[in-house]
């Protein structure tokens, strides 16, 4: 049997005026916060998740990219790219942007976006460029999707049990939604459902003073347990249909590791909010979703993303979206201008003095199946004896995804610079349309075979590239 413990003594529910001042930030919203003061015990062993994972996948060489698909040589790639319009976007030097950023404390960056950022080895190039030791980096925030796919954040381990759904700000279909800053909800009403974090990184020892745990409002009783380290369980009752934060604290030293238990109810988790006892030389959050839009931005609630959890606002907000929205057919232009207007309208309301800088879309390209059924369909399509492409209907189809980039980057560009947002073309930093098959071709290669996402490598070229032509180093100097 595990140890419960219901301490009043060390249980404290009443409401901290000094901690809501910081949190209304001048919102409507009706917050409850509560602490939870324990005495520090030896610190944590690693982390071990209590269900195994699956046995790894035997490693095994894929095909040559040539055996799956017809992938345009240079020579007809530079004449398709003499078919496209002139790019009227270019990278705008933050230079003057980066130079008004306080230099007598440290810094607080945080990145939005899709997949390209979710990973987080563009924003861990990205630190290094700057000559910033990864040990003095810390997240101010950890968003609650830290254990979807495809995500990567700066935490030694984290373990998820079952039961666990997500809400999504990008999937909602109108305004006003209340989301906090990682624009996501982990949910679940199965008595048991956990999420256990180790938060120290690689060679780090224990680092917390205290962890503020963010929830949204819930319309059932709930009692949460809580764990932290090797210490007993603590069980703390959530105040009925209040968005809150339960303020873990330790005395007498500091902890590693947080256990969180669904007992019964109901919960919608918001993210973690870590307090260190030693100063970092910067924050840097990654706050990026797979498969995420910028409409993000337009369709939140401005009010409910201040009020809780965003004491510390940032100094530079970077935006990196484009490629979900030119997955979208027939993408529309003029929608997107007007989604990304709004958009940037809500996050000026939220920060309107923060640097802020859109990330354009990479190049994309697009690979044509060498399928059986392909070749017996249209064999005139492709010379595939001399893996040369010939038909204009495949031509075209090549930089489909290009000219979609080309003109994101245009209008981010465009409408950024309406309200005060720096804009780097990373499509033009991959050679412009086309570029992603010159950045396939690489050895080692920079794009993915899919040619929609890039390579590890990649990302750390794209990241240094954005840090040199936007004399990012300028702000650690």
């Amino acid at each position: 049997m595990r140890a419960y413990s219901r301490s009043r003594a060390t249980l404290c529910t009443s409401l901290i005026a000094a901690y809501l001042s910081l949190l209304l930030m001048g919102s409507s919203y009706n917050l409850f916060a509560q602490t939870l003061t324990l005495q520090a015990g030896p610190p944590a062993p690693d982390l071990q998740c209590p269900i195994s994972q699956p046995p790894a996948r035997p490693k095994t060489t894929p095909p040559p990219l040539e055996e799956l698909y017809a992938i345009p040589d240079d020579a007809l790639l530079r004449e398709l790219i003499k078919t496209l319009p002139p790019s009227a976007a270019h990278t705008q030097n933050a230079l003057n942007l980066f130079s008004k950023l306080p230099k007598t404390r440290p810094l607080n960056i945080g990145l939005w976006g899709d997949s390209h950022a979710a990973a987080n080895f563009f924003a861990e190039e990205l630190i290094k460029s700057v000559n910033v030791s990864k040990d003095k980096v810390l997240p101010l925030f950890i968003p609650p999707t830290l254990a979807r796919g495809g995500v990567r954040l700066p935490l030694r381990k984290q373990c998820q049990g079952q039961g666990w759904k997500y809400d999504l700000a990008y999937v909602g279909g109108q305004e006003g939604l209340r989301f906090s800053r990682g624009m996501a909800r982990l949910n679940s009403t199965i008595n048991n459902s956990y999420q256990w974090i180790d938060f120290r990184t690689q060679g780090q020892q224990p680092n917390l003073r205290g962890v503020d745990i963010l929830y949204a409002a819930s319309a059932m009783p709930t009692t949460l347990g809580i764990t932290i380290d090797q210490l007993p369980e603590q069980l703390v009752d959530l105040k009925l249909n209040e968005r809150g934060a339960i303020q873990i604290q330790a005395q007498g030293g500091l902890f590693s590791t947080l256990k969180l238990r669904l007992v019964t109810g109901s919960v919608s988790l918001e993210g973690f909010v870590p307090a260190y006892a030693e100063a970092a030389r910067l924050y840097f959050d990654t706050l990026a979703i797979p498969g995420a839009t910028m409409r993000s931005w337009k369709l939140i609630d401005p009010e409910y993303f201040k009020a809780l959890g965003n004491q510390t606002p940032y100094d530079v907000v970077l935006l990196q979206y484009g490629t979900n929205e030119g997955n979208q057919k027939p993408f529309d232009p003029i929608r997107y201008e007007n989604d990304l207007t709004a958009s940037l309208q809500n996050l000026r309301r939220i920060y309107p003095n923060t640097v802020c800088v859109l990330l354009g879309p990479t190049d994309r390209g697009t690979l044509i199946a060498r399928s059986s059924k392909s070749q017996s369909h249209a064999s005139t399509q492709t010379d595939h004896a001399q893996g040369a492409i010939t038909a204009p209907m495949i031509v075209k189809e090549l930089l489909a995804y290009s000219r979609i980039h080309e003109q994101l980057s245009r209008i981010q560009q465009t409408v950024g610079s309406k309200h005060d947002c720096g804009f780097w073309d990373w499509q033009r930093a991959m050679g412009g349309p086309g570029g992603s098959y010159a950045w396939l071709k690489q050895s080692p290669p920079l794009m993915a075979r899919d040619l929609i996402h890039l390579t590890v490598a990649g990302y750390q070229a794209s990241a240094r590239l954005f840090s040199q032509e936007m004399r990012l180093a300028e702000a650690f100097k």
